[in-house]
């Protein structure tokens, strides 16, 4: 059977590579702007990538020629009608911007979604508790409710909170620095500390997200700690903090609600005691908990070198 997720995968492993630039800073400089024939030819498995790169400069360059642009197709409709300077609407930064977009929400928001479909389908006590929930929220499966009634699910929340804190989609430290000034801090023992301007100061989400003095049994599938104690979710790193927090991570929980609220409010578990099923179903195949954990950091996160990642047997 054809792979459909192939292509997307091709585009996206080239992005390993990223590793090394949030270190040295040159090679992602010099990777960017060498001509793609000899990124290509150093980096073979980049052609698609680079291929895809392309495309968007020229969607970029087909909505800057066009010559009425009507309002509200596209985040670069309207980053091209608005006033700010000509050098921020230049071909190249909006296709730098495009990609940000791009790949900022899509793997990160999948890796996440992956996550939830594995502890649910291996839990039948827990999809069982979510399928209540959802029945009584969406009495007809194929018509999802607004928005602000999923908002309200607290179990369907907890699931994807909890698979947010245990699989954040960024993973890789995360740095502010304050050029300006000096800051002071002041522990919560009283200490002082003065960060002198200039300093990187970094953050790793996987590491504060399972903090032992933060979450009881920090590695384990739990979302009813977040019904227990809805305020850990103050302490969740992985959409940042601040100012550069994640400008979708609005959109990232809808998302997630909006999948997981229609996929399981459709689908069951499939029973292998059953001879004919109540409806579809779907059912873990050859997938483990290390298929959809971190094994390493390549900026998003990624299992273990040869898995296949999370696999399923669907019956409709």
């Amino acid at each position: 059977m054809e792979d459909c997720n192939a292509a997307f995968f091709d585009i996206m492993t080239p992005q390993r590579v990223c590793h090394l630039g949030t270190y040295m800073y040159w090679l992602a400089y010099t990777m960017a702007n060498l001509p793609p024939s000899i990124t290509i030819s150093l980096v073979p498995r980049v052609a698609l990538f680079a291929r895809f790169t392309e495309g968007l400069a020229d969607q970029i360059e087909h909505i800057k020629a066009a010559k009425e642009l009507s309002e509200g197709r596209t985040i670069f409709h309207e980053i091209i009608r608005s006033d700010i300077p000509e050098s921020e609407k230049q071909t190249r930064r909006l296709t730098d911007e495009a990609m940000v977009l791009v790949v900022a929400g899509s793997e990160t928001t999948a890796s996440t979604l992956a996550a939830i479909m594995y502890h649910l389908l291996a839990d039948r006590g827990l999809l069982d508790r979510l399928k209540v929930e959802l029945e009584a929220a969406m009495p007809d499966p194929k018509q999802l409710p607004v928005a602000s009634r999923l908002d309200g699910l607290p179990f369907l929340n907890a699931v994807i909170q909890e698979a947010i804190r245990l699989y954040p989609g960024a993973t890789h430290r995360q740095d502010r620095t304050c050029p300006d000034e000096d800051l002071f801090y002041e522990s919560p023992d009283g200490r002082e500390y003065v960060i002198s301007k200039g300093t990187a100061v970094g953050m790793t989400a996987p590491i504060i997200n399972r903090h032992p003095d933060l979450y009881e049994r920090p590695n384990d599938f739990l979302p009813d700690r977040y019904i227990k104690t809805p305020e850990l979710k103050k302490y969740n790193m992985s959409f940042s903090k601040g100012g550069r927090q994640c400008i979708g991570i609005n959109l990232a929980y809808q998302e997630l609600q909006t999948l997981t609220a229609g996929i399981f409010r459709r689908y069951s578990l499939y029973d292998p005691g059953k001879g004919e099923q109540d409806g579809p179903t779907l059912e873990l195949f050859e997938t483990n908990r290390e298929d959809i954990s971190m094994d390493a950091d390549y900026v998003t996160p990624a299992p273990y070198e040869g898995s296949h990642g999370l696999r399923l047997r669907i019956r409709p």
